[in-house]
């Protein structure tokens, strides 16, 4: 089954948000995306896809490392995220081809030297086939190379206001481990079998920890966080005075790390690799 749930989230409200809140995603996950290209090492003229590309700043990196000998191609679900994506690079002067659709099923013209991805390959229906199939992408000899987040309460951007909310309107029901969403592949051990079951070798998976910008200040990381699909499950259909406390209690939470340069917690993710034999 392609990813139809996946697709209509990021068509819509998903992707919507994503195009609005691009700068504060780009400045949050930058150092990332810039771990994610080290250890991806792109090289003039090679070419390289990525994998739920979104609004496209990595994509537009890639680009600028293999040059314009090269190829880089981005690939969503969300036409708003692809949309600004596009005109992103036409800004920037930069060719690149960005393609509406699932990784799971897409076909492949040409294969590549290098699938990367930020944060982009946790939200695939049946991750067996998504990654079989990107492996196809890879021409013999080719890399894989992408970053997923470690489980949720390793990480202090979601942890620390979501512990301080819940307190008051409840913990909602959550999807079963291993379910497609932001932390699907917190299991290491689960990645490393995806991918060698996709025949993929030399897997390597190391722990990564950075501070992720969120936001100006707390009030303003408080609306943000709101407004994401996390945010509008755990105060959907709670009565305004709970939501108040919970949001006034994250706040509070939140104020140990605001510093002069903005509200800065830390995250916690998986810095993945592999080889295509």
């Amino acid at each position: 089954m392609a990813n139809f749930d996946m697709a209509e989230f990021w068509r819509e409200r998903g992707g919507e948000l994503w195009v609005r809140e691009a700068d504060r995603y780009d400045t949050m996950l930058e150092p990332c995306g810039r771990r994610l290209l080290d250890a991806a090492a792109l090289q003039p003229g090679e070419r390289v896809l990525d994998v739920g590309c979104g609004n496209g700043a990595v994509t537009l990196e890639a680009a600028r490392k293999v040059g314009p000998e090269g190829k880089a191609t981005g690939l969503d679900l969300s036409g708003p995220m692809l949309g600004l994506a596009g005109r992103r690079a036409a800004q920037q002067g930069l060719d690149i081809a960005f393609v509406q659709g699932d990784a799971g099923t897409a076909s492949w013209d040409d294969q590549v030297d290098a699938v990367i991805s930020r944060f982009g390959v946790m939200f695939f229906e049946e991750p067996d086939a998504a990654f079989a199939n990107l492996a196809e992408a890879l021409r013999p000899g080719g890399r894989i190379c992408f970053v997923c987040w470690q489980e949720m309460f390793s990480n202090e951007w979601i942890a620390v206001p979501a512990m301080a909310a819940v307190a008051h309107v409840g913990i909602p029901e959550l999807p079963p481990p291993g379910a497609p969403g932001p932390f699907a592949l917190a299991d290491a051990d689960r990645v490393r079998g995806l991918l060698e079951s996709a025949g993929l070798k030399e897997v390597s998976i190391s722990a990564q920890t950075d501070g992720l910008t969120m936001g100006r200040d707390p009030e303003d990381v408080v609306a943000f966080m709101s407004s994401d699909e996390m945010g509008r499950r755990l105060f959907e259909g709670k009565a305004p005075e709970l939501v108040k406390a919970a949001t006034d209690a994250a706040l509070e939470a939140l104020q140990p790390f605001a510093t002069p340069d903005g509200v800065v917690l830390g995250g916690a993710y998986w810095l993945v690799t592999a080889r295509k034999p």
